[in-house]
């Protein structure tokens, strides 16, 4: 029985295209069985009720104008997670959702504003330094986190490609709003050994009359099939029968590449640019050739991948990426269950408790045991010290652990902690992000500082959480003869 609710906010239209709808669409999908999925749009035609209505527990139709911004907060109770994706989500519109009480993932393939989302998801290869985010925001970035429907997920077979490719594949995704399938139809038309041409369109593709008619005025020298609106299962056998794709560096491209196929690709939108840099460096199977609205297929570039087609096929679609979304979404779900505070004179008993526990002591720097009557003298004056901030954790009133950061001339240091109770669940990566979201609120008037950790070299649960949420290791420094990796992270 779904436990929590997801709200998803993605349009998809003949202006914009369909790809943030189909990739937010398909996290729903990825999700539903363990979540209340509600899917909020504008100006849903048809076909994306009926989309919505296989996967989605409901549906909230916003206003066509801006209004749809204010009427989409109205909306939120401040106990979901809310799924963003388009371009027009500011970062204001961002603290605007937070302020809710609401957890926010935002779907992302630009990285041109900055986040202060919880996640930040996008599928590209990219190197985490390019987006700018909040201390606590984490990152799910590269070909692990593909977003794409179940069937896509399928484990393939190893593919006999013939030597000589004779059959493509076009696909430009669902709006195709430049009309490239037309384009690229009469380029493909003049080289001689393509002998058959299978078109995909979508829903929103507006030229379709038109192609139909080019198409019956080639027909006399290719075989060419059109097909509109295939569901992924008659995608996949599409992409089974031919030789070769060519479609953009869109979810279209995460479509093909998981069908091991050779693939003629580019971007004719800016968004697609990063994924475009990345490919047509690393990859032998995929010929990346610029930018689709001026580049023209070619003979030789069919030849390239006649080259490559005996190496191993790569990139790979990962088959646990909904495993991975899975758990994010479940730890991201679990956070609003655990309360937040600042700790206080009453807690001093638990501070000793959980100080000297035998693995807290092993993983401390000074790993004595500490006397009590010390530990009430350190404790009194750190929860005094304003450049000391300690939280304590609690979930339905107990306490799971702490967090503690200390300022000097330059930085704040780390110390947390989990119960024993509740170790080995998941709580060090929620108080370690929610600690630093804390720790922004009441740093507000100082948001340019760093960020430090100092964790032995041993304690690999500890250095995973660190590299979670994307602090740097700096290096490994010796410290009262052990061994302490030391991470870093930049608030700016």
């Amino acid at each position: 029985m779904p436990c929590r609710t997801i709200i998803f906010r993605a349009d998809g239209s003949p202006s914009i295209g369909m790809g943030h709808f189909t990739r937010t669409l398909a996290l729903a999908e990825m999700l539903h069985d363990y979540f209340h999925c509600i899917f909020a749009t504008r100006k849903a035609t048809e076909y994306q009720i009926s989309e919505i209505e296989k996967i989605c527990h409901g549906r909230i139709d916003l206003p066509e104008d801006d209004a749809h911004f204010e009427d989409f907060l109205t909306q939120l109770k401040g106990d979901e997670i809310v799924v963003l994706d388009n371009y027009y989500y500011t970062t204001e519109y961002q603290k605007a959702i937070k302020a809710k009480g609401c957890k926010l993932v935002c779907i992302d393939d630009m990285h041109a504003i900055h986040y202060v989302a919880d996640v930040v998801i996008n599928h590209a290869p990219l190197r985490s330094n390019l987006f700018s985010r909040a201390v606590y925001t984490k990152l799910l970035i590269g070909f692990d986190y593909a977003l794409l429907r179940s069937e896509f997920f399928q484990e393939q077979p190893n593919r006999v490609v013939p030597k000589k490719l004779k059959k493509t594949i076009l696909c430009i995704g669902g709006a195709d709003f430049n009309n490239l399938t037309s384009k690229i139809l009469d380029e493909l038309i003049v080289i001689e050994q393509i002998e058959e041409i299978t078109i995909v369109v979508g829903n929103s593709y507006q030229h379709f009359q038109s192609l139909t008619q080019k198409i019956n005025d080639y027909s006399e020298n290719k075989q060419i099939n059109l097909f509109k609106n295939l569901n992924s299962n008659d995608l996949i056998d599409q992409m089974k029968i031919s030789d070769f794709a060519i479609v953009p560096c869109s979810t279209i491209l995460f479509e093909a590449i998981s069908q091991k196929i050779p693939i003629l690709t580019g971007y004719y939108v800016d968004n697609q640019k990063d994924i475009a840099n990345h490919l047509k460096n690393h990859y032998k199977n995929i010929l990346v050739l610029g930018d689709l609205n001026i580049t023209s297929i070619r003979k030789d570039h069919i030849k390239y991948l006649e080259n490559s087609i005996e190496q191993p096929y790569s990139p790979s679609i990962n088959r646990n990426t909904k495993d991975r979304f899975l758990t994010s979404f479940i730890s991201l779900a679990n956070e609003f269950d655990i309360k937040c505070r600042k700790a206080n004179d009453y807690d001093v008993e638990t501070y000793f408790r959980w100080a000297n526990n035998d693995i807290v002591r092993a993983n401390a720097i000074k790993q004595q045991r500490i006397e009590y009557h010390n530990h009430v003298k350190w404790f009194k004056s750190k929860i005094k010290n304003k450049n000391s901030f300690l939280y304590v954790f609690e979930k339905e009133n107990i306490e799971v652990g702490q967090i503690r950061f200390d300022k000097s001339a330059t930085y704040y240091i780390i110390d947390y902690s989990v119960d024993e109770n509740f170790r080995g669940e998941g709580y060090g990566t929620i108080i370690l992000k929610l600690g630093l979201e804390q720790l922004l609120k009441d740093c507000k008037n100082n948001l340019h500082f760093v960020i430090k950790a100092q964790v032995k070299v041993d304690n690999k649960a500890s250095c995973r959480i660190f590299e979670k949420l994307h602090f740097v290791n700096t290096g490994i420094v010796e410290l009262n003869n052990n061994l302490f990796v030391e991470y870093e992270k930049k608030i700016i």
